[in-house]
């Protein structure tokens, strides 16, 4: 009987419910101040423009124990609260408190997709530093109840440029806080701050030497407040890693990257590892990839309704292979419809409705159709496609043509 009472307390609240008591706690913080609640894309519009994404509030909310969940409420709620209140005027005043962070460049693009402005590069928009292809780095400012990113109106305030302003922020963290990690597994530590600064810790080269590793250092940052660290001569600890990191990117909130990397001397570099490890993780990456192209699909497709543009914004699609179970992907392009094409390993090409589309693989695509692609300012990438192949650029792909079953990727 105490088991099924437990239960009723511990069961998954309704997003509906998170969301409108968030509302209500921002209401009492800011009583001046509309809130408008979208529930259908789960945000929260406030007056000035501004939009405030519940995913995140929604993950911790779950995770936390139901005894402590008002206070994620009330957390997330001073956050919003405090976002752009403290802009210090002064280098001096701010030097302390800077930090550096991981930004996944997929949610920074739904962010600009949502404000309208696609029309802007990325770097006009964010001052950061490309960290892989799928994360950023930048610099923040710390404060009690939020972590606001620094913009190009605060370096030039300051006198400063990003790159001395992401020196003083690694700096910083280097004497934050005292080395803290555990061994979750055999070889595989996984960081332990609890200050959601965890990832950043990655610019800290000296922490993963300094932990007794199989092999030169390998680490993941799936989210946050996780950084996680194994030898690259330790198979099983990267099997271990591998699945570590796809609990916390489905699990847990704010997730950053499926990216592997490897540290030679003080530089990390995107790796691969061999063997059981290296499937995993390709699998992973992949889903992950699916999981930015949908998101940014969703949003795209949304901005240009209410936009009244009539433009096709092609799905990324995965398919699993019955031989050996691992994943491919495709996109279609049909003919004579305006596309937004995202990046596949394979594209259907598809002349009329309902005929058998002409399968060919991404890099002869891009290759042979090169002159008909625009790529689009997204850090997802996705092109515009120009025209449909004609003539002897279509003769040439339906030579280089394939099927699904037989594809092999490179």
């Amino acid at each position: 009987m105490l088991s099924f009472v437990r239960g009723l307390f511990d069961r998954k609240p309704g997003t509906e419910q998170v969301a409108k008591l968030l509302l209500r706690e921002l209401q009492g913080l800011l009583p001046g101040e509309q809130f408008v609640l979208d529930l259908e894309q789960f945000l929260i519009r406030r007056a000035d423009g501004g939009v405030i994404y519940l995913n995140n509030l929604y993950a911790d909310y779950c995770q936390a124990h139901p005894a402590k969940r008002s206070g994620e409420i009330t957390r997330f709620a001073l956050a919003v609260a405090s976002t752009g209140v403290d802009k210090p005027a002064t280098l001096d005043e701010v030097k302390l408190r800077l930090l550096p962070i991981l930004r996944r460049l997929g949610s920074v693009d739904l962010a600009r997709i949502e404000r309208g402005n696609l029309s802007k590069r990325l770097e006009d928009t964010m001052v950061w530093a490309p960290f892989s292809p799928t994360l950023g780095a930048a610099v923040a400012i710390d404060s009690d109840h939020a972590i606001a990113q620094v913009g190009l109106d605060d370096l030039k305030r300051w006198g400063i440029g990003f790159e001395q302003a992401i020196e003083i922020a690694v700096d910083n963290l280097r004497h934050k806080t005292a080395p803290a990690f555990i061994e979750i597994g055999p070889g595989l530590y996984a960081s332990n701050y609890r200050d959601y600064y965890d990832a950043g810790r990655i610019f800290l080269h000296e922490l993963a030497w300094q932990l007794p590793l199989n092999g030169e250092p390998v680490a993941m940052v799936p989210n946050r407040s996780c950084l996680l660290v194994c030898g690259a001569g330790d198979a099983a600890a990267l099997e271990n890693m591998v699945t570590s990191a796809r609990r916390v990117l489905r699990e847990q909130s704010r997730p950053l990257s499926a990216e592997m990397f490897r540290l030679r001397d003080k530089t990390w570099s995107l790796w691969t590892p061999p063997g059981q490890a290296g499937a995993l993780l390709a699998t992973l990456q992949r889903e992950e990839k699916a999981v930015d192209y949908n998101d940014q699909q969703e949003a795209l497709t949304k901005a240009h309704a209410e936009a009244g543009i009539d433009v096709f914004v092609a799905k990324h699609t995965l398919l699993q292979r019955d031989a050996d179970g691992s994943l491919v992907s495709f996109a279609v392009l049909p003919k004579g419809v305006d596309t937004w094409l995202p990046e596949a390993d394979l594209v259907f090409l598809l002349e009329t409705e309902g005929a058998a589309p002409t399968i060919v693989k991404w890099t002869d695509f891009s290759e042979h159709a090169a002159h008909l692609i625009e790529r689009l300012p997204l850090a997802v990438p996705r092109w515009k496609v120009l025209g449909y192949p004609e003539g002897a650029c279509l003769q040439r792909l339906r030579e280089l043509a394939t099927t699904v079953e037989t594809v092999r990727l490179q």
